[in-house]
């Protein structure tokens, strides 16, 4: 009775009673329970997609065995899945009554073959190959060592018969791995001829957001101050300091709960009515918002002031108008999701081979991205287009800074997800040049890369230091009201890596962001920035893409030494690297030479971040002596730590960050540069011609991104009229 007790309390024996063989489910050695061991993820997962097939018994079998030999609990999901839906499709197609029927030698390699099937692509054939041969060899590892005889018994008619055939012999492992490599070369070159674009256009697109909601909430304060009714028009030019971007007027109205109601009255019930003329339940003062309508965003003459044209707006709006926010196909029509998915095509993120229909802004986590009930639902009745301010704002302000460290540092998600505020990982450090008397800047956050125990440095700017700023003050001020707590380290948890809890910097709410978090606002912050591959297809911006645009760059572009990016990409393996920084099928020249802003101002972080100056100082001056990190070079600051890795042929160098306050220098040098090459050509020096028009190309590539930054601070601190229509 005490057994039943305890088994009725477990809930993997009350979610897979009578659907798995009583044996295999109340098993257990001497340490207990084998279905104890087995992670909640996946008994989830086995309980929605593997239950009611010949086969269920003998993948739960595997399931438990795989679960207590300790492996990463992200490897046994990866080969679980392939082994679930590839045997799923096999059973249906062969018409297989029980596994005694799968003779697995013939069918297997007739499904090698492309004979069964012939959907699936080699990748999916290759990954299912390995997966049942790799967990088949376990389970039977397991069987001949583990149990007596009669244990065995039990246990034969559950085990996977193991094929005697070799992949190799298919080509299809080679094939798939040649096949993504060579998709993923394919998209690298599609992004990085736009790679210094990419990372300006997170910075306008933060702008921007920036800027309605400042005039948000003036014109929130404008109406509580005046006392004004609601709704309230109101609109602003967007792009005043942006000289070859058309001025834009943005026109908006501004609502609460009880006046968007009211105001349309014959949409909703006599009971929502007067509750929200008495300001009761969900319209009461504590549950109460305020939020905004775009009405519509306009070309302005920029001699007359006056509108010419409707245009765009912002880039975001297609989410919101089309709902695409969560889990936007529950409770739609076929027909309606086919249209959605039709417009998530549009802008690259149907994605083949995926079973379920695509989330890509789907950020589970609570503020980010999500309109609200009340706005998601009166979205029908509305004109334009509703938006929480807020959640827009904080959604672009952790995807533009997220964005800006994959683009300078060319670190890992991973790895970006364990900045936090603590002591030991953000630092900021100044050097005093006593020859030149300039004081210099630096900053870096340190994580544990991939692969590794030790932490490793990771380079970065004043820029990014400038919106890891403003995420603390948000958090600080407006999220937490207070200080910013320690949390559990959530990112990619179901794989077990594990780390301390700390107040990290990717945290709302009070909890860390998983990875679904990570890619639902690296989405936002991208959407419908388009690149095609050379055969046109559309390519979607992801960490490691961004990775491989970051690598190929510096090796291709930058003519870096592989060993040097390794080190700045925190990689043990150079044939890796190697492979990250391959050549594409067209490398650009006219790219960004570096891949640092400029690390000029000093910044007041928050104080607990800083380690001892001293401490720093110490770190810097022992780098200055291996070959002058932070020393002062032509129109930029040298960061590397390593001996030169281009003989002190600064311009156009990767380890160099332009700065706009050195801008003066790379124009004097251009000069310079211009009539060396007229006297080399003058003297027949056909070389040395070659040499300076290189030079000259990278210095006008560094005067490009000094412009960009010069014209992303300009936006920044651009400061609109609230231009008030209707008090």
């Amino acid at each position: 009775m005490m057994v039943m007790d305890e088994l009725e309390s477990k809930r993997w024996y009350q979610e897979l009673k009578g659907k798995v063989n009583d044996d295999i489910l109340v098993y257990q050695d001497k340490r207990g329970y084998l279905w104890d061991k087995v992670h909640p993820e996946h008994l989830r997962y086995f309980k929605n997609n593997c239950c009611g097939y010949p086969f269920t018994n003998h993948l739960a079998l595997t399931l438990i065995v795989t679960s207590n030999l300790n492996l990463n609990p992200a490897s046994i999901k990866a080969r679980l899945s392939p082994m679930c839906v590839v045997l799923r499709e096999l059973f249906q197609e062969l018409k297989l009554a029980s596994v005694h029927d799968f003779d697995v030698d013939i069918h297997l390699s007739n499904y090698l073959r492309r004979e069964i099937l012939p959907s699936h692509s080699d990748n999916k054939r290759s990954s299912f190959l390995f997966s049942y041969k790799n967990f088949g060899r376990k389970v039977h590892k397991w069987y001949s060592t583990k149990l007596a005889t009669e244990q065995k018994e039990m246990f034969t008619p559950f085990l996977f018969p193991l094929p005697t055939l070799d992949g190799r012999d298919f080509n299809v492992s080679k094939s798939a791995i040649e096949a993504a490599k060579s998709k993923r070369k394919s998209e690298t070159d599609a992004i990085s001829k736009e790679f210094i674009k990419i990372r300006a256009e997170g910075g306008f697109r933060l702008n921007q957001v920036r800027r309605l909601r400042r005039k948000y909430l003036e014109a929130v304060e404008v109406v509580k101050t005046n006392n004004y009714p609601l709704p309230f028009d109101f609109a602003y030019l967007e792009n005043e300091e942006r000289g070859e971007v058309s001025k834009e007027l943005f026109s908006f109205r501004l609502w609460d709960k009880p006046s968007f109601t009211l105001h349309h009255s014959e949409n909703f019930t006599s009971t929502t009515i007067n509750k929200a003329k008495a300001r009761k339940s969900t319209f009461s003062e504590e549950k109460n918002e305020y939020f905004v309508e775009f009405l519509k965003a306009e070309i302005v003459d920029d001699e007359t002031g006056e509108p010419l044209e409707e245009t765009e707006g912002f880039w975001f709006l297609p989410i919101l108008e089309h709902q695409l926010v969560g889990s936007w196909f529950q409770y739609l029509s076929e027909e309606q999701i086919n249209e959605k998915l039709k417009i998530l095509e549009m802008y690259g993120y149907k994605e083949t081979g995926v079973e379920s229909n695509n989330a890509p802004f789907l950020p589970s986590h609570k503020g980010l991205l999500a309109q609200g009930t009340f706005i998601t639902n009166s979205q029908r009745y509305a004109d334009g287009i509703l938006m929480n301010v807020e959640v827009l704002y904080i959604t672009a302000l952790f995807g533009a800074t997220i964005l800006d460290i994959f683009t300078s540092s060319g670190a890992r998600l991973g790895e970006v997800a364990q900045i936090h505020l603590g002591i030991g990982c953000l630092d900021q450090g100044t050097i005093n040049d006593q020859k030149t008397n300039v004081v210099k800047t630096s900053y870096m956050f340190r994580a544990i890369p991939k692969g590794r125990d030790e932490l490793a440095v990771f380079y970065v700017n004043k820029d990014t230091f400038d919106l890891i700023k403003e995420i603390v003050f948000y958090l600080r001020d407006v999220n937490y009201e207070g200080s910013i707590p320690k949390v559990k380290f959530q990112y990619h948890k179901s794989n077990g890596l594990s780390r301390p809890e700390h107040p990290y910097l990717f945290q709302l709410h009070g909890k860390h962001f998983g990875h679904k978090t990570f890619a639902a606002i690296l989405n936002f912050i991208c959407f419908g920035l388009i690149y095609e591959t050379q055969d046109k297809k559309l390519v979607k911006l992801k960490p490691h893409l961004l990775r491989h645009g970051f690598a190929t760059h510096a090796v291709q572009t930058e003519e870096l030494p592989v060993d040097v990016v390794a080190m700045i990409l925190n990689q043990k393996d150079l044939e890796v690297t190697g492979y990250y920084s391959q050549p594409t099928q067209s490398q650009v020249a006219n790219v960004v030479t570096d891949f640092h802003t400029s690390m000029i101002t000093q910044i007041d972080m928050i104080k607990e971040v800083l380690r001892q100056p001293e401490e720093l100082q110490a770190l810097f001056e022992r780098q200055r002596k291996i070959s002058g990190p932070f020393s002062k070079t032509v129109g930029g600051t040298c960061v590397t730590n390593k001996i030169c890795p281009i003989k002190f042929e600064c311009i156009g160098c990767g380890t160099k960050i332009p700065e706009p306050e050195q801008k003066h220098e790379l124009l004097d040098f251009l000069g310079w540069a211009e009539k060396s090459k007229e006297f080399y050509e003058g003297k027949g020096f056909n070389l040395e011609v070659m040499k300076i028009k290189k030079t000259i190309h990278d210095a006008k590539v560094e005067l490009k991104e000094i412009a960009l930054i010069e014209e992303y601070r300009r936006d920044k601190e651009n400061e609109p009229k609230l231009i008030i229509r209707k008090p």
